[in-house]
Parts: C-alpha cells; sequence; structure tokens
C-alpha cells in the first residue's frame, strides 16, 4: 500500500509574493540601479532616476498559478490596486483556463507573474512571451523549467520587455556565461524567494505535524494529487 504524500502547504507563499512584489518595485522604481550607484557613491541628478521611473499602482497583472503562492501574490497586489486575473485550469476563482485565454489578454497585460508548479513543463512558451505588450514585465517564482529562457532573454535583449524578476532560472545555480547574469532590466534572486527566519525550524513544525497525523491514521495537511503533480 502506497503512502499518501504532502507537502508544505502555504508555508512558502508569503515571502515568495514578497520578494516578486518587491522585485516588481525594484524594476519600477530602478531601486536595483540606485543600490549600485551608491555603492560607488555617486550621486545622479533627480531628473536622470526621476524621468525613467514608473509605479506598481493600478497595473493589469496576469498570475500564472492558482496555488498558495499565486494567491499571496493577488493579496499583496491588491494593496496597489492592482488588476488581477488568475490562470488555472480548474480553481473557481480564476478568469483564465487555457493558453488561448491567457494569448488573448497578454497584449493588454503589463505584468505576468509566473507561480507554476514544475508539473507545467515549457507552458510560458516562445509564443506566449512574444505576445506580451511591449514594455511589459515578467516575473517567475514557480519552477525554471515552465518557462522558455532562450525566448525570454531575446524578448528583454531586444527591448521588447520591460524587464524581469527571476527568483528560479531553468538550470540552477544560473551559468556564469548567461546573459540574464548582465541584462540590466532583469533582478535575479537566486531562489532566495522562499527564506524566511527560522525557515528550517518550521519545515520541521510540518513534518513532525503530519508524521503525528498519518500515525493516528487521520488525513494528513497539505496533501498532493500526484497525477496532477501538486
Amino acid at each position: 500500500m502506497s503512502l499518501p504524500v504532502a507537502n508544505m502547504g502555504d508555508f512558502f507563499a508569503w515571502p515568495c509574493a514578497e520578494t516578486i512584489v518587491g522585485g516588481l518595485l525594484s524594476i519600477y522604481r530602478h531601486l536595483a540601479e540606485l543600490s549600485v550607484l551608491q555603492s560607488r557613491k555617486a550621486w545622479m541628478s533627480g531628473t536622470y532616476i526621476r524621468s525613467r521611473t514608473g509605479l506598481l499602482r493600478s497595473k493589469r497583472v496576469v498570475i500564472l498559478g492558482a496555488g498558495a503562492i499565486g494567491l499571496a501574490v493577488r493579496q499583496q497586489l491588491s494593496g496597489f490596486e492592482c488588476q488581477v486575473q488568475l490562470l488555472a485550469r480548474t480553481h473557481p476563482d480564476a478568469q483564465l483556463h487555457s493558453k488561448d485565454d491567457l494569448l488573448a489578454v497578454l497584449p493588454e497585460t503589463d505584468i505576468v507573474v509566473n507561480c507554476l508548479p514544475g508539473s507545467a513543463d515549457g507552458f510560458f512558451s516562445a509564443d506566449l512571451a512574444a505576445a506580451m505588450q511591449p514594455g511589459s514585465i515578467y516575473a517567475s517564482v514557480g519552477r525554471g523549467n515552465t518557462t522558455d529562457e532562450p525566448a525570454l532573454v531575446r524578448l528583454l535583449q531586444s527591448g521588447h520587455l520591460g524587464g524581469a524578476v527571476l527568483d528560479v532560472t531553468a538550470i540552477e545555480p544560473l551559468p556564469t556565461d548567461s546573459p540574464l547574469w548582465t541584462l540590466p532590466n532583469v533582478l535575479l534572486t537566486q531562489h532566495t524567494g522562499g527564506g524566511q527566519y527560522q525557515e528550517d525550524e518550521g519545515k520541521v513544525d510540518v513534518l513532525l505535524r503530519n508524521l503525528y497525523l498519518l500515525s493516528t491514521g487521520k488525513p494528513l495537511e497539505n496533501l498532493v494529487e500526484l497525477s496532477r503533480g501538486y
């Protein structure tokens, strides 16, 4: 008899969401650029940065995936009065359910946030990336294999995309010859999105709680449907 499988549930959801929202703010407000200037003790005239800054407020956002991370991103973006749509096959809160649905709205979307699990291999394909609105931003905090990374790089290099916030990449650690390291409109957070105070202790607490439920014959928390991959 096979044992049930569980995951960490929403344990990483809020920190991952904060990383992505923080990255989006950094792109729009040029915080990474300002940090570099600070490290060089270089004071630029106000108009140099101010004339290029944007706002996260009221942006049109599509979140790929309606799991714990996607829902946390949506909740945090509500504070910025963003217009958010979710893409998921069956989730009751999702407005989009297929690639065709997504293709239809991408030309009018400011931000795409990818929170998909690894089972959605290659979902955000080259045709989807090319359909994004000029100047829009792509963010990824799910799994790196869900994005056509070469297509994303080409669109960033050409200037079609305004920027990217990437917590995950197709290969980790990211190879040193990847252009993602040096593109000025890319923020790499290096798979730190789920990090939090006493992270290891928290994971052990979740494990021990489920071991107790298993030993007493009770349903586990955060059960995984293996046939669906999450």
